[in-house]
């Protein structure tokens, strides 16, 4: 439990670190300020922070806006064609055991697409197209393909699952931390581009 509760926030960065230059279209491309922060207050033009986070206490939001949520799924419902982020150990065995797996919605492909270290030892982070799902002593073995590699994932039945998917400003509430990508306008404004509920 003492490991979990190390990798899941290191995952949450990660996999949202690496949204702002890798694998995201052009127009996300254009966002140049990563802010993670709490929510204060929020309305239908402006999400407020608790404090301020990296000198901004709010940014204003629009129709453009793009928010995504995480919601509880299951082993079962990981297939082949989904995009997952995945923390791993590499344990005794010599085989790579998932800590804890996101499945990613489409919008979301090629973001952090690669496999690199992570803090902890023996530990990696994965973010790749699944190709199989095979059945396993252990639960399920996820085999992903990302550029210039591949990788087996053993995902064992107690291993968080949960789904990135697409909202609406609606869904933040006061309280939550969130992760921000945001781009300051000609006027000075800093203007929320994209929003995930890290919760």
């Amino acid at each position: 439990m003492l490991l979990l509760a190390k990798i899941k926030p290191l995952l949450v960065a990660l996999v949202i670190g690496y949204a702002a230059s890798h694998g995201l279209p052009a127009a996300a491309q254009q966002v140049d300020l990563r802010i993670r922060a709490t929510i204060a207050k929020i309305d239908g033009k402006s999400l407020v922070f608790r404090g301020e986070a990296g000198g901004i206490s709010s940014v204003s939001l629009d129709s453009e806006t793009a928010v995504f949520i995480s919601q509880p799924s299951s082993l079962s419902a990981i297939k082949a064609g989904d995009y997952v982020a995945s923390a791993a150990v590499k344990e005794t065995d010599g085989k790579l055991h998932s800590k804890e797996l996101r499945i990613l919605p489409e919008a979301l492909r090629g973001l952090g697409e690669g496999q690199r270290p992570m803090g902890a030892p023996d530990t990696v982070m994965t973010n790749a197209s699944v190709s199989e799902v095979v059945a396993a002593p252990e639960g399920r073995v996820v085999k992903v393909k990302y550029k210039n590699g591949t990788a087996e994932l053993v995902v064992g039945p107690q291993v968080p699952i949960t789904a990135v998917v697409a909202s609406d400003v609606s869904a933040l509430k006061p309280g939550m931390r969130v992760f921000v990508f945001a781009d300051k306008t000609a006027d000075g404004t800093v203007k929320a581009m994209r929003i995930m509920a890290i919760n």
